[in-house]
């Protein structure tokens, strides 16, 4: 079968075929009726635009790079997710690559993604790298650039992430609420922002409702369901007087479950839990576990469309960009 071409779109929709590349490239100089009437024939035609035919008349690939630090976290998958379905909407594609957790791999995925020459570049992944040269000198050099949950300190990012400050009150203020003084918190791994935004909130829900801070109700974890598991065992250890739990993610407030039962302490009479993230596992496992839900497609579609804006040359200010969380209420509060 011939191949449908741009000029055989322009014909048969009786204009230039220089107004059907405005149109695909979504140029704002064409008319409203025309811009449809040349939907209409691309679709009944069933054209295809050459992306290298574009790339080469724009200068653009119409690709974007996207590094992320481990496909099986959940909070960053759906990042992806969120990312990728909005890439899409505007014609473009995401170039994919995931470090495993090795930071070092990252100025080498750059140099690949400059050496495919994609338009602009998404980091997917937290900010606990400590070289982060190769970030700065893409700033440095005007690089169309946004991170989602990565915070470089003294440098001015275009950054996309929820409110843990806010997640982390809510958790606890849900808590308190239902009568709780006695409140333990297993954190995340030391030195991610996430984590200690989530212990401020913590803390200031505790302050607000005049309970003081007791640095033995708190554990350190690395996000896993065995860590909440063995930190949960530890806190009972030391504080037995413990009657409610916040854990800074789903898969360790699981955890603690278990370790809970284990201890022959009912859930929630004797003890109440609010994890955070709204994992898919989070309303089917027993009791069903009251979490923190975070926008993370949300995430990924807000720093996508900052990214595309940036590519397109557009004005958009280096800021951060804060979602807002929500509390879901279940079995382990009582509801």
């Amino acid at each position: 079968m011939k191949r449908v071409t741009i000029q055989d779109v322009a014909a048969a929709a009786v204009v230039s075929y220089q107004t059907v590349s405005r149109v695909i490239n979504n140029r704002p100089d064409v008319a409203e009726d025309t811009r449809r009437r040349v939907w209409q024939v691309i679709e009944e035609l069933g054209y295809q635009p050459s992306a290298i035919a574009r790339g080469l008349v724009s200068k653009r690939t119409y690709t974007l790079g996207l590094i992320t630090a481990d496909f099986s976290d959940y909070f960053f998958t759906q990042v992806i997710v969120g990312a990728e379905v909005e890439a899409r909407k505007q014609g473009y594609f995401f170039m994919l690559c995931s470090t495993e957790r090795n930071p070092a791999d990252e100025p080498e995925y750059l140099r690949l993604l400059t050496e495919r020459q994609v338009d602009g570049i998404l980091f997917a992944r937290p900010s606990t790298e400590e070289d982060s040269r190769h970030i700065v000198s893409l700033i440095q050099q005007d690089v169309p650039l946004v991170t989602t949950a990565y915070w470089l300190p003294g440098e001015k990012l275009t950054v996309v992430d929820v409110d843990n400050i806010d997640g982390g009150l809510q958790a606890t203020e849900c808590l308190i609420e239902l009568g709780h003084r006695k409140i333990g918190m297993i954190t995340g791994p030391a030195g991610w922002k996430s984590v200690n935004d989530r212990a401020e909130g913590y803390k200031l829900a505790l302050s607000r409702a005049g309970i003081p801070f007791d640095a033995s109700l708190v554990e350190y974890a690395d996000w896993s369901y065995q860590s909440g598991y063995e930190a949960m065992h530890r806190l009972l250890a030391k504080s037995p007087q413990i009657t409610a739990l916040f854990a800074q993610n789903d898969q360790m407030a699981i955890g603690a479950m278990r370790a809970l039962r284990e201890a022959g302490r009912r859930i929630p009479d004797d003890v109440a839990l609010v994890g955070y993230d709204d994992i898919p596992a989070a309303a089917y496992c027993h009791p069903s576990l009251t979490t923190i839900r975070q926008p993370m497609q949300r995430v990924g579609e807000v720093a996508t469309q900052l990214l595309i804006q940036l590519v397109n040359g557009s004005a958009v200010e280096r800021k951060e960009v804060l979602l807002t969380t929500e509390l879901i209420r279940r079995e382990t509060c009582g509801s």
